[in-house]
């Protein structure tokens, strides 16, 4: 096969031969050219957008994992949070617990045997404990039996404080601490020199003196039986307490309670002055048992263990 091919050229004219395989190979190069030509715009357009695509699914992988690592994080903080926050919380209960408790004991002179404040127990030692921030963990557990301890020790400070609020009671009708916030025994109990007569006489109490005005108080809670002017005693304030116990305050400059009221320890009840046989301003403290005068002296320097008062 052979092709002629005529060309024009200002009157002139020339030709070409072609065989039939330059022609064949010339098609074909032409329609692969066309074909390459008019592909591939539509092959990068693809390949473009099936990068794009992967790239994205690559992207939400990527932060799938990241929030999962999130979440895992937070889980775990909280549990930490958690944990520490009841473990700080049941130490510090039980430290205070047993700082009350030791000073409550020394007070009160418990049973060290039975009310024991001095052997906390710890994470350690013989039988240790594997921290895992888990719940339902041994370290759990563990958190749960300091808490049951604390429970303990709660119940037994409460035991205690019964003790003590009985104890407190009593102390608060017995006749305890000086009458006078300031001033200095002027005269003694017992045998003494009169003032007055010169004469050696039984002195059945002891003066506190001080200024004129100064506060007189009661050396326990009770119930004032007397008030007013008595002859020797000048203004007295006479006060009944439980188990037969009196107390007296005498020469003062005035009375600042009434027969049948009630009164607390430590109150104030006068005004210390110098009226009745005296020879200046000062308190006569007399305190009775059973309508028995006794020496004032062990209840004056007696160490209380819970009066606010002194």
């Amino acid at each position: 096969m052979q092709i002629v091919i005529f060309k024009s050229n200002k009157n002139k004219s020339s030709s070409y031969k072609v065989n039939g395989l330059m022609f064949l190979a010339m098609t074909s190069f032409v329609v692969v050219f066309l074909t390459f030509m008019f592909s591939s715009p539509a092959y990068i357009y693809g390949y473009k957008n099936g990068y794009i695509e992967s790239n994205e699914d690559r992207l939400k992988d990527i932060a799938k994992y990241q929030n999962d690592i999130e979440l895992i994080k937070n889980k775990n903080k909280e549990k930490m949070e958690f944990f520490s926050q009841k473990l700080i919380t049941i130490s510090s209960e039980i430290h205070n617990l047993n700082a009350l408790g030791n000073k409550i004991s020394h007070i009160a002179k418990l049973n060290k045997k039975e009310f024991n404040f001095e052997n906390p127990k710890y994470i350690g030692g013989k039988n240790k404990i594997n921290i895992e921030f888990e719940y339902n963990s041994d370290f759990e557990k563990y958190l749960d039996l300091m808490l049951n301890d604390l429970k303990i020790k709660s119940d037994d400070l409460n035991y205690a404080y019964k003790i003590i609020n009985n104890m407190e009671m009593k102390e608060q009708f017995f006749p305890s601490g000086f009458p006078a916030e300031k001033g200095y025994i002027s005269s003694a109990y017992g045998n003494r020199k009169s003032p007055f007569t010169k004469k050696i006489h039984f002195h059945k109490g002891i003066d506190i003196a001080h200024k004129t005005e100064s506060d007189i108080r009661s050396l326990a809670a009770g119930k004032i039986t007397f008030s007013g002017k008595k002859y020797g005693y000048g203004n007295l304030v006479e006060v009944s307490h439980l188990n037969g116990y009196v107390t007296r305050y005498a020469h003062n400059n005035r009375n600042l309670v009434k027969v049948g009221e009630l009164i607390k320890k430590g109150q104030i009840i006068a005004k210390m002055g110098s009226t009745g046989h005296s020879t200046g301003p000062h308190v006569h403290l007399e305190v009775l048992k059973n309508n028995k005068h006794i020496n004032p002296n062990k209840f004056i320097h007696y160490k209380e263990k819970f009066s606010k008062n002194n």
